[in-house]
């Protein structure tokens, strides 16, 4: 190889097919990186391929730990450096715990699928971070890590799990020239809340400030009105967890 050649960088994405997953995967691109990609659904990862040439999807439920080895044995035979790895996937239920029908819901689906799935993406993925040192992982969390919503205290628990895994990430970490980022956004105009009111923001505009901070090292991207939020916590406190609750 010439020396003067400059080698392609290499990002994993999870949940790459839609929403800001779709948006991360699209700046990539246009930034020059090869992109890996994974989902749930074969058509959407193949919609994905056609519309961005170069990316690769794979089939993977993040939750299965298993699967997301297999996931990550599959790139990392092809690319055994990886420079930038986003965990994205995860998703959003509403869950009253005062229903009558509780015990037939499955309440923990979001902790394996959004917590537990970065999880075994990360620990999965640590091999090729390591060979391409300095490298960087992307966490897209939630507004809701900093305050809980009173309609999803499920999905609020999990992007505060992830809040804290980051921090413990980033000390554990830091010797290896690894960088944790965290983006917490608020309401994102993706498919997923078509059908919820609300200001939303792009998810082409969040996708840029994440991957900005990411290539920045810095440690929390905290997009809109989520902006203000840890500035409200520290200054009244009990005020910013009540309207964030009613969101």
């Amino acid at each position: 190889m010439n020396s003067n050649t400059v080698k392609q960088k290499v990002a994993v994405v999870s949940g790459g097919s839609s929403g800001i997953g779709r948006a991360l995967v699209a700046a990539l691109c246009k930034d020059g990186y090869r992109v890996l990609t994974c989902g749930r659904d074969a058509a959407k990862l193949r919609r994905l391929e056609q519309d961005l040439p170069g990316v690769r999807g794979y089939i993977c439920d993040v939750a299965d730990r298993q699967a997301v080895q297999r996931f990550a044995a599959e790139v990392l035979a092809d690319h055994p450096a990886i420079d930038l790895l986003i965990s994205n996937a995860g998703g959003l239920r509403e869950i009253d715990f005062t229903a009558p029908d509780l015990a037939a819901i499955d309440c923990t689906a979001e902790l394996r699928s959004n917590l537990e799935g970065a999880i075994h993406l990360i620990a999965a993925f640590m091999p090729g971070l390591r060979r391409a040192s300095p490298a960087a992982i992307l966490v897209v969390s939630s507004g809701y890590a900093l305050a809980p919503a009173t309609r999803a205290p499920i999905t609020s628990a999990s992007p505060a799990a992830l809040h804290s895994l980051c921090k413990s990430l980033r000390r554990q970490l830091a010797p290896l020239k690894i960088s944790v980022t965290e983006l917490l956004p608020p309401l994102v105009d993706t498919p997923a809340v078509a059908h919820r009111q609300g200001k939303k923001i792009s998810a082409e505009a969040v996708a840029n400030l994440a991957l900005a901070g990411a290539i920045r090292g810095a440690e929390e991207i905290c997009p809109g009105d989520v902006r203000m939020l840890p500035l409200m916590l520290r200054l009244l406190p009990g005020v910013a967890e009540k309207i964030v609750a009613k969101t």
